[in-house]
């Protein structure tokens, strides 16, 4: 019966986080560069966190949305933004510059209706532990399967010719939330897979 309960329980956990938002965090410090990017979707959040004292978070005018934390000196400060609009992100820290402190957060949406006549693809099982099946309801040819994971770091890129289906591998990597996304040159399609 506990073994039930908890099956139960952990069923409704990975129903909420495939449906939920997911927050990702960056810690934001002097000399971290300019590689904090981020591949997220729409409704996620991003959060900040000051592991050095006297810095800002702010969009720059190319910035699909606008968000600006002001100054915070104590370390230990957080400021967070939730990203509900498609499109590229550039910021960077006002006190030491974009030189010395910047990132991207890239916003896609999680699914696109058509796809040159492909309207959805399946992602089975989901979640899954050992492998992930991607299927397509007919042939799909010059797109590309990729999976992101929670950090928007590429862990499997596949070219995709007259295919029906692609297995994917996963028995190696880590639990979590990974980004299956499908593209071509005009239209990109995502959804969530959960590795448990």
């Amino acid at each position: 019966m506990k073994k039930k309960l908890h099956f139960f329980i952990f069923v409704l956990f990975v129903g909420f986080a495939i449906s939920a938002q997911t927050t990702h965090n960056l810690d934001w410090f002097a000399g971290i560069g300019t590689n904090v990017d981020l591949n997220i979707s729409q409704g996620d959040t991003v959060i900040w966190t000051w592991t050095s004292p006297s810095h800002t978070v702010e969009s720059t005018e190319e910035s699909t949305e606008s968000f600006d934390s002001g100054f915070f000196e104590a370390e230990g400060t957080t400021f967070s933004h939730t990203f509900n609009l498609e499109g590229v992100n550039p910021y960077f820290c006002g006190i030491h510059g974009a030189s010395s402190m910047s990132g991207t957060i890239t916003v896609a949406a999680l699914s696109v209706t058509t796809f040159d006549g492909l309207t959805s693809f399946s992602i089975v099982p989901n979640p899954g532990q050992i492998e992930m099946n991607i299927s397509f309801s007919q042939p799909i040819s010059n797109a590309t399967v990729e999976v992101l994971d929670v950090l928007g770091k590429r862990i499997f890129q596949k070219s995709l010719h007259e295919e029906h289906r692609v297995s994917v591998d996963t028995s190696r990597w880590s639990r979590g939330i990974y980004m299956v996304r499908i593209s071509n040159s005009e239209l990109t399609q995502t959804k969530r897979f959960v590795k448990h």
